[in-house]
């Protein structure tokens, strides 16, 4: 008699989170695991995440933590994909964009990521003294920025035409999944901290204002000796976006007349011309910090069920989430072996 083999049921993976680290990581998993049957649940869906109010600006901002190098990987892997989209036919759709531009300081720097990004120089003298003579050291380089709203709604076309499940529910515990799924991938953000007890993870608390100024072509950062404020221009696709707020342990997710006013303030000092600039909305969100640095690591549970952690990446999300999702698979991959039966 022949010998048959049968396929047990393709294995079960539900990323809980919707934002651009979990539907990032749903949609790379499908991509890489095709055989996987991927589940995404969430209780908060774009419009209503904090991803959607986010710049889009790559760099590495407000990531805690010792695996720096781990954080250079990620960042690398994400900007190198960031790249291509804004240099492909999707990149207006995703209102995906290199943009160049000067980070100023109070003091001199060495970032790790200066490699990643093209065109890396240190500014002299005369470029401080015409730009923003507060300044005492000053870095031109080009990155990429996205269109966070674009490229969820994206993100979720995607993740459906590749025939992907989508849940609306808030669950109070991981368990509470692992009868119906064989992965669970914890991308809850600041969800975290109640969800798994992880009380590491703290919120920063960010606040913009988007303008509309058509004739800003370049971003422009300062950081200086105040630790809960970094004041940033975003020449976005839709409004250039004005910033903002690195306030630790802040829940408030209302906006604040005086940290309006501070931004407004700080960046038409760095650039003068937008003093008349519309102003569009508004916006607060709450970064994930995590003292110890971004969690992304595996669960090994009973009767071979995993759960894959990938959260707190502090102001850091889109900088680093598509690194992080391939991170994720590869943590899928090496763990969970489909079962296979013989007849």
């Amino acid at each position: 008699m022949a010998l048959t083999f049968r396929l047990m049921k393709k294995p079960r993976v539900c990323v809980v989170g919707a934002g651009v680290i979990g539907l990032s990581t749903a949609v790379r998993i499908q991509n890489e695991l095709p055989n996987y049957d991927v589940t995404v649940l969430a209780d908060r869906f774009s419009p209503d995440t904090t991803s959607d109010g986010s710049g889009g600006f790559w760099q590495p901002h407000l990531v805690g933590g010792d695996n720096q190098d781990m954080v250079i990987q990620w960042g690398r892997d994400t900007l190198n994909y960031l790249f291509y989209l804004a240099t492909s036919p999707l990149a207006n759709r995703l209102g995906a964009q290199m943009v160049s531009g000067y980070s100023f300081f109070s003091e001199p720097q060495c970032p790790e990521w200066r490699h990643l990004v093209l065109g890396y120089r240190e500014v002299d003298s005369r470029e401080i003294k015409l730009l923003f003579p507060r300044a005492r050291f000053g870095m031109f380089y080009t990155t990429v920025m996205i269109h966070v709203k674009a490229y969820l709604s994206w993100l979720m076309s995607r993740f459906k035409h590749n025939n992907g499940n989508v849940i609306d529910a808030r669950i109070d515990k991981l368990e509470d999944l692992v009868k119906e799924y064989d992965v669970i991938v914890n991308c809850t953000g600041l969800g975290a901290r109640k969800l798994i007890n992880d009380h590491d993870v703290t919120p920063i608390r960010g606040q913009v204002t988007r303008v509309k100024a058509p004739w800003v072509k370049l971003f422009m950062t300062y950081q200086g000796t105040h630790g809960h404020c970094e004041n940033y221009i975003l020449p976005g696709a839709d409004a250039v976006v004005l910033g903002g707020t690195g306030q630790e342990g802040n829940w408030n997710t209302g906006v604040d007349d005086e940290d309006r006013k501070m931004i407004l303030e700080g960046c038409v000092e760095m650039m003068p011309s937008l003093k008349e600039a519309e102003v569009v909305r508004h916006w607060t969100g709450l970064r994930p910090h995590r003292t110890s640095g971004v969690r992304l690591e595996t669960e090994r549970l009973a009767k071979g069920k995993l759960v894959v952690h990938n959260y707190g990446h502090g102001g850091a999300g889109v900088t680093l989430h598509w690194g992080c999702a391939g991170q994720v698979v590869r943590e899928i991959r090496t763990a969970f072996t489909p079962n296979f039966s013989r007849l």
